[in-house]
């Protein structure tokens, strides 16, 4: 039998990967002990898939362990929020919060960005809270792949009081289920949170556009790509400067590959 872990731990100093809180939602209430929620639709509150989807959307969104935390759509304005207890980053540098997510792209990203998955940081009790990550910041992906995210807390280190929560924000949009959350006192930025943060790269512009995208960098370009909702590409060179003024109005989203290896995804609008 999978055991439930709830590790929260005060430390004055914290080395390595060493776990804050850890979080798998194997438990037999919800929401686990700690966490609070809070939903404006009573039908759509968060809880575990095992309960609040259907037999036959049950399996698409279990990540791990036979069930997760997830929250069901519904055709009309949705504000629920999933929060953790409070933990202490005092004594942590580089601290980071993992967890994997199923996600609908369609729905949530384009060509219908009827919603958002946002996680949100505070470190006054939860009277005030500041954005950290939502779904767009991933890049292209599949709907209901299980996404591995890792999202840096370093402007929080040092905080004795802090939490955080998923919060789902969206009108007609789509299920969406978590799993096996983690805050660490360090670990290794995940390939899209390090493409979020490539240095060299300081604009992309403007955005949005008529047609005209411009790269500010100061890295050797190796390919500038841009995609469509289905991950089809559409356009590729190797410059600073593209020309998508042939494309339908909509949203696109551009891949930067610099000679390096590393790389840069933006969401850009063509108006």
């Amino acid at each position: 039998m999978k055991t439930k872990l709830l590790f929260i731990f005060l430390v004055s100093s914290i080395f390595g990967n060493a776990q804050i809180l850890t979080e798998t939602f194997q438990g037999t209430t919800f929401p686990p002990t700690g966490w609070t929620t809070g939903t404006n639709v009573a039908s759509r509150p968060w809880g575990f898939t095992t309960t609040i989807f259907n037999a036959t959307g049950q399996a698409t969104f279990n990540i791990t362990g036979g069930k997760s935390a997830g929250i069901g759509w519904i055709a009309q304005a949705q504000d629920a929020h999933l929060t953790s207890p409070s933990f202490s980053l005092v004594g942590t540098t580089s601290p980071v919060l993992k967890f994997n997510a199923k996600i609908g792209y369609e729905y949530m990203v384009d060509p219908n960005p009827n919603g958002d998955l946002k996680v949100e940081v505070s470190t006054d009790g939860g009277t005030t809270w500041t954005q950290v990550w939502v779904e767009e910041n991933y890049g292209l992906f599949v709907d209901y792949e299980t996404l591995a995210i890792t999202v840096s807390l370093s402007s929080y280190a040092g905080q004795a009081n802090v939490k955080v929560r998923f919060h789902y924000v969206a009108n007609d949009a789509d299920s969406l289920s978590i799993d096996d959350v983690q805050v660490l006192a360090s670990a290794t930025l995940a390939t899209q949170e390090n493409n979020a943060k490539v240095k060299g790269i300081t604009d992309i512009y403007p955005n949005p556009t008529r047609g005209e995208i411009n790269i500010k960098t100061d890295k050797k370009i190796k390919s500038a790509t841009v995609f469509d909702a289905s991950g089809k590409s559409l356009l590729n060179n190797n410059s600073e400067r593209l020309d998508i003024s042939s494309l339908p109005k909509g949203i696109y989203l551009l891949k930067v590959d610099f000679s390096d290896g590393t790389s840069k995804t933006e969401k850009v609008i063509k108006q």
